[in-house]
């Protein structure tokens, strides 16, 4: 049965951190961040699952351009006039891996976006990932990084 993303609710932010720390590492956030996120922005947060396992998430939502918001830091609200869909996190475990889980994700990002007006999606990519995030559509754009570590790649692609 290959999982399938579904909104992800507040109670899935625990699950939520402990696949973030173990895939992440330093990136992964705290489950009050989650929490946070999901509670405001549910229509840009995603869980990857099969059955009741977790094995994947995305936490997106309205923000600025070039100004990713701080690592490990609640946002208290977003912004009215975002001008970009903001990727926080995607993660796919393992065992995950090789089934197109984020390509089956990129077009609900799409939809979700567009639907709000909002012309761009916009992520940090760290450990490398740039090469898979320029294989999706995804530019790099000088700035927007700092903070993120010496690999971080701050990149945007048009919503389809």
């Amino acid at each position: 049965m290959t999982a399938q993303w579904r909104p992800a609710i507040v109670a899935d932010a625990p699950q939520i951190a402990a696949l973030a720390l173990a895939e992440l590492g330093d990136y992964g956030e705290a489950a009050d961040l989650y929490a946070e996120r999901i509670a405001l922005s549910p229509e840009g947060c995603w869980v990857l699952s099969a059955g009741d396992a977790v094995t994947g998430h995305c936490i997106s939502h309205p923000w600025h351009r070039l100004a990713p918001p701080t690592m490990h830091a609640l946002l208290g609200s977003l912004p009215s006039s975002a001008d970009c869909w903001y990727i926080h996190d995607v993660v796919v475990a393992r065992a995950g891996r090789g089934t197109n889980a984020v390509e089956r994700l990129l077009p609900i990002l799409d939809t979700i976006a567009a639907r709000r007006g909002i012309p761009v999606l916009a992520l940090i990519a760290v450990g490398g990932a740039d090469a898979y995030w320029a294989r999706q559509g995804f530019i790099a754009a000088p700035g927007g990084a700092a903070g993120f570590g010496a690999d971080a790649v701050y990149m945007e692609r048009p919503v389809d």
